[in-house]
């Protein structure tokens, strides 16, 4: 996405807005949280939403909508307390799902890119879309919908790993407020759980010598649903090293509930150097701690 240049014009974006963040979205380095910014590039998805399926979309559009993927790519720190405006426009539709390109702004600079697919969602799978559904979207003129047919075969849906792919494992709990309003896993605790793996996969792989590090900045993330519905009470976590350049670092994940795989992440850090805020190369010492936690090529979707 960031190679696209209309993606970073506010006037690409038909639907346009402003966002206030809020105090709790700072992290520990005191500019807004990468999750934080996802979520905020999630309230411009439902604008776009609502735009092609009507207001009460998010509430009682059958069979419920639900995210099947999105993207994140972070360009520019932004900050508390100044407003973030934002840009949303419905790219158009097809058998992977009905796509919403966002874009966030903060003093007229783009900070942030996202991209996510809908498709309906019944008894944990998707399901393409109902009849009403692309009558919606057709009366919106979006680009595409002529050519599905109501309950359409999704497509593009990747295969879910096994547990047993990824050299690292933790289990986390699931809250009250990880489930939305129409009583699945949330995207926000998707992306909040991606990211609780990765810092905690990190840490571990570290341990006392987390000096050796230095910074780490999150460039990108991407999120896979493979199975949704109203979460239990735990879910086990699977993270591995995916690739590793002279100055990034590619983590992939999956998450399970009772041995069904939910949703497959991957996030790309570059390394910094902490006082120019500049990338840096991974250090050799980073490196031999990190290279017992590669993951082999067939597994996971590695393709190499």
């Amino acid at each position: 996405m960031r190679h696209d240049a209309w993606r970073r014009e506010a006037a690409s974006y038909p639907l346009r807005g402003e966002l206030m963040p809020r105090y709790s979205d700072v992290d520990v380095w005191q500019h807004l949280n990468n999750t934080a910014l996802i979520s905020l590039q999630g309230e411009a998805v439902q604008h776009g939403l609502r735009s092609a399926f009507g207001p009460n979309a998010w509430r009682d559009s059958q069979p419920v909508l639900g995210c099947v993927a999105n993207a994140t790519d972070f360009l520019a720190e932004a900050y508390y307390p100044e407003p973030l405006a934002w840009g949303a426009r419905v790219v158009g539709a097809d058998a992977r799902g009905v796509r919403i390109a966002t874009a966030l702004f903060q003093h007229e600079q783009c900070v942030g890119l996202h991209e996510a697919s809908f498709l309906g969602w019944a008894e944990g799978h998707a399901v393409g879309l109902g009849e009403a559904q692309l009558s919606e979207l057709r009366a919106a003129g979006i680009a595409g919908t002529e050519a599905l047919e109501p309950a359409f075969a999704p497509e593009g849906v990747a295969t879910a790993p096994d547990l047993g792919h990824f050299p690292w494992h933790r289990t986390v709990g699931v809250r009250f407020g990880d489930s939305d309003a129409r009583r699945l896993a949330s995207d926000t605790w998707l992306a909040r759980c991606a990211e609780q793996m990765r810092v905690a996969f990190l840490n571990h792989v570290y341990g006392p010598q987390r000096h050796v590090r230095g910074g780490m900045m999150v460039a990108h993330v991407s999120l896979h649903w493979q199975r949704r519905t109203m979460p239990g009470t735990e879910w086990e976590l699977g993270c591995g090293v995916a690739h590793m350049g002279e100055r990034s670092l590619a983590v992939r994940g999956a998450m399970f509930e009772a041995g069904q795989c939910v949703a497959t992440c991957e996030s790309v850090m570059v390394a910094i150097d902490r006082e120019t805020r500049r990338s840096a190369k991974i250090t050799d010492e980073a490196r031999a701690l990190l290279d017992p936690y590669r993951m082999r090529p067939g597994s996971a979707g590695l393709t190499s």
